[in-house]
């Protein structure tokens, strides 16, 4: 059996990101939590586990790693009111909502953009896509005038009860999308019954 020293060790290691790369479970969460830390790490990416938005207090629900083939592409975290664990839930959570995205690999900022916007197009019921077109627009211009993400580098997007969605690149303001439906149209990019990354779609719902 492992002494208390060995464990102590062993739970550091499991916060510091140092064994695990999958998508940080409910479990991993509670325990950090519990430790009194004020972040959950996931590959390195340090997660507030509450922030302030729209005066609003939000919580972290769940977060993991978007990985394509064998590379680890960028950290991701999901923050609401309240915890939710389904798909169905996150679309119809009230009031302010983010996701937090940042970033472990240098990415081509274009290609992510179309690749978004190409699991949005799997996942959506056509109306509901084409309500968002103008948004999704919007969303790829802006990655393409980007380029690239750098390691490092990091979007957020918020949904703002009255506002619409806010796109902030490096924590300024890079768009606003008035359409109310773009924000839940986006997270059908993560949450639809073919997301771009089901491992990461199971860390955002708080699992493993």
């Amino acid at each position: 059996m492992l002494n208390s020293l060995c464990l102590q060790r062993l739970a550091l290691l499991v916060f510091s990101g140092s064994l695990f790369v999958l998508p940080v479970s409910g479990r991993a969460q509670n325990a950090a939590q519990g430790s009194g830390l004020a972040t959950v790490t996931v590959e390195g990416v340090a997660f507030e586990k509450e922030i302030q938005l729209a005066g609003t207090t939000l919580k972290l629900n769940g977060a993991g790693i978007r990985t394509k083939f064998v590379f680890k592409i960028y950290a991701a975290g999901l923050y609401l009111q309240g915890p939710v664990s389904t798909s169905a839930d996150v679309y119809a959570a009230k009031g302010p909502k983010r996701l937090k995205v940042s970033f472990v690999r240098e990415t081509d900022a274009t290609t992510l953009g179309k690749t978004m916007s190409q699991v949005m197009s799997d996942n959506l019921p056509r109306e509901q896509f084409g309500k968002c077109i103008p948004g999704i627009a919007k969303l790829g211009e802006l990655f393409a005038e980007k380029k690239k993400m750098a390691v490092g580098e990091s979007f957020t997007v918020d949904d703002i009860p009255g506002k619409g969605t806010v796109v902030s690149i490096n924590n300024k303001v890079a768009a606003e999308i008035g359409e109310p439906e773009f924000f839940n149209c986006l997270m059908y990019n993560y949450f639809g019954d073919r997301p771009a990354d089901a491992k990461l779609k199971a860390g955002l719902l708080g699992g493993s």
